[in-house]
This record gives structure tokens, C-alpha cells and sequence, in this order.
């Protein structure tokens, strides 16, 4: 195989919470209102490392544009 080969990394809820210094509830929330791609693996959330980091730099870059 050729090209950039890209490591996937997938996060629990409390990952990514500790990530986004928030608790595993919001980001459940979060998950149930589809504010941040998330996906089920054998019943349980994981959030995709790199789509939740690109994710927080969308989220920077528009609270940017109101200051």
C-alpha cells in the first residue's frame, strides 16, 4: 500500500470528555444531538479522534469570527 497512511484512533465518551474538559454526560448529549460525529461500536460510542479535533478547530474558528 502507498501513500499517508493514517493511524485510526477511536475515543470512549470518557476520553473524549477528558479531551473537551467537559463530563461523559454532555458529550452523550452532544452525541444524541448530532453537535459532534460520533459512532456506535458494539453498543457503545466512540468518537474518531482526528473528526473530533476537527471538529473543535471548526468550533474555534467560527467563535473566532464573533469576536
Amino acid at each position: 500500500m502507498t501513500g499517508e497512511q493514517t493511524e485510526l484512533r477511536f475515543l470512549t465518551l470518557a476520553e473524549a470528555a477528558i479531551i473537551l474538559q467537559v463530563s461523559k454526560r454532555t458529550i452523550l448529549r452532544m452525541i444524541q444531538k448530532k453537535e459532534v460525529p460520533a459512532l456506535k461500536v458494539g453498543g457503545q460510542w466512540r468518537l474518531r479522534e482526528s473528526q473530533l479535533k476537527r471538529w473543535a478547530e471548526e468550533k474555534e474558528t467560527v467563535l473566532a469570527a464573533f469576536d
